[in-house]
């Protein structure tokens, strides 16, 4: 026999006298006030004597009287051992208590970590002193976790460093190289290694590889896609990749006299050029296979020569005019040119236009300066900075729930307007320098008080011991094998002592 629950009867069926649980109180009101904790109820009543505000609160009650101070003083009233300014408990006035009150509220879990707006608007909600917000404001200013966790809404102002050019530098001399990966896999090639002309001419090489290319078959495919047309290039612009930055193709750079210059550490950015290259061939290729994917390697000499014939907004002439004093035939024409320049007069053209271009290329890049004339956001050796999360691999389970920042971490060299060199903890093997985009200053406030305590180690039979905040992850993660090693955060550290 099946029984209905009290929701599934008919309301007709139902006891009225024994089942009637209308208006019954499971909880009376009492129970859902704001409860201040115990401890903190206890300072709050300590400090109340001995505070200022507080006396001369009393004694213009006392003494003087008068209406408007008498109307003014309605908003207070003592409950206990307690002041009440409109229902609020009034905090004296101890820098240390008002911080305890502030922390309290602003770390609790209901709460989470709010903003500045949003923590004076819970704070103000049951405590009240004079000029509380600009107190929290500055309190929340400190907070090294919201710091670290959340969104950079203003992040660093940083200004293009156009690169320095050259005069009477030849086609492809200076060369800026990348990668476009993960496209549909056409026998053994996924991806496009993207070579430009940096100074010269402005134009591209396109060459299809794959995305495991090594540091070997990255030269191979230099030499024989740029060497045999252009010769060596004397200096190699690149992000900082493991594919460029292997000991291998260093020491290959070495020994042909190849100057190798890398982009600060995880700032790909710097070569703006090669990534609008990039977006360049990305858009050519989805107008022509985006419907047969695979056909992407086909077209890609297509792409190579629509960008080489295109005029340069920089140098107004096409990669292939200045580099051959010509524009290549396209498309069949109707007719056929009369007039075939000299070689003597082309190569006198040749020269006049590469003149012009240096000029064109030195004008655009003093634009360049000029525009970013603002106040930058510099930094000193010395200071202290978060450095952002984004590119490093540290051991958290979700990059999605791990801190956007890590640090803070001490500048230990300034390298220049926007480069700068942090000391990195021991255990990290990445590069230390750092574009200044990926650096934000470390806030600490008075008002706040240090964020991180870093207390002595505890003294164990001889051996440092420091006490353990979380175990954040682990490694190996394969099946069926136990972990061997932990990574833990220490309690009263910062992200950097992490290990």
């Amino acid at each position: 026999m099946v029984q209905s629950d009290a929701l599934s009867r008919q309301l007709d069926l139902i006891d009225k006298e024994e089942n009637d649980n209308d208006d019954i109180v499971m909880l009376p009101d009492k129970l859902f006030v704001n409860v201040i904790d115990a401890e903190l109820k206890t300072i709050l009543e300590d400090a109340l004597p001995g505070d200022e505000f507080l006396q001369m609160t009393i004694e213009s009650l006392i003494e003087k009287g008068m209406p408007l101070i008498k109307s003014s003083l309605q908003d207070w009233r003592t409950e206990g051992n307690l002041l009440f300014y409109k229902d609020r408990v009034y905090v004296p006035n101890d820098p240390t208590l008002r911080r305890l009150v502030v922390k309290t509220i602003h770390e609790a879990l209901p709460h989470g970590h709010p903003g500045q707006w949003n923590t004076v608007d819970q704070v103000q909600r049951d405590y009240w002193w004079p000029e509380m917000t600009k107190f929290i404001k500055s309190f929340v200013d400190g907070c090294a976790a919201c710091q670290q966790m959340k969104v950079n809404t203003h992040p660093t102002w940083t200004p293009l460093q156009p690169i320095g050019g050259h005069k009477d530098v030849l086609p492809f001399q200076i060369i800026s190289i990348d990668l476009i990966t993960d496209l549909p896999k056409v026998a053994d090639y996924d991806s496009i290694l993207v070579v430009v002309d940096h100074v010269a001419m402005k134009g591209v090489i396109f060459i299809p590889c794959h995305k495991k290319i090594n540091a070997t078959d990255t030269a191979e495919l230099l030499f024989q896609h740029v060497y045999k047309r252009f010769g060596l290039p004397d200096k190699i612009i690149s992000d900082r990749d493991p594919r460029l930055a292997a000991e291998v193709f260093k020491e290959m750079g070495k020994l042909l006299g190849i100057k190798q210059m890398l982009s600060t550490a995880y700032h790909p950015q710097m070569d703006g050029e090669t990534e609008r290259v990039n977006q360049e061939v990305e858009i050519f290729l989805r107008f022509f296979c985006a419907k047969e994917q695979t056909k992407w390697k086909d077209l890609l000499h297509f792409a190579e020569f629509a960008h080489n014939t295109r005029t340069h907004s920089v140098t107004k002439n096409s990669p292939f005019y200045l580099t051959m004093g010509y524009h290549p035939r396209p498309l069949p024409t109707i007719f056929e040119k009369t007039t075939i320049p000299s070689v003597e007069k082309r190569v006198a053209e040749l020269k006049k236009l590469r003149e012009e271009t240096s000029a064109l290329l030195d004008i655009a890049a003093r634009r360049v300066k000029e525009r970013s004339r603002k106040d930058l956001d510099r930094f000193e050796k010395g200071q202290k900075v978060w450095l952002e999360g984004k590119n490093l691999s540290l051991g958290y389970p979700s990059p999605k729930l791990s801190p956007k920042r890590k640090g803070p971490f001490e500048i230990t060299e300034v390298l220049g307007p926007v480069t700068y060199r942090l000391k990195l903890p021991f255990q990290w093997r990445i590069h230390p320098v750092f574009h200044t985009g990926l650096l934000s200053p470390f806030k600490e406030t008075d008002v706040h008080g240090p964020n991180f305590l870093e207390p002595p180690p505890d003294i164990v039979e001889g051996q440092e011991e420091y006490e353990v905040k979380a175990i954040i992850g682990h490694r190996p993660k394969r099946k069926n094998q136990p972990p061997k090693e932990y990574l833990v955060s220490w309690k009263g550290y910062n992200s950097s002592h992490n290990q």
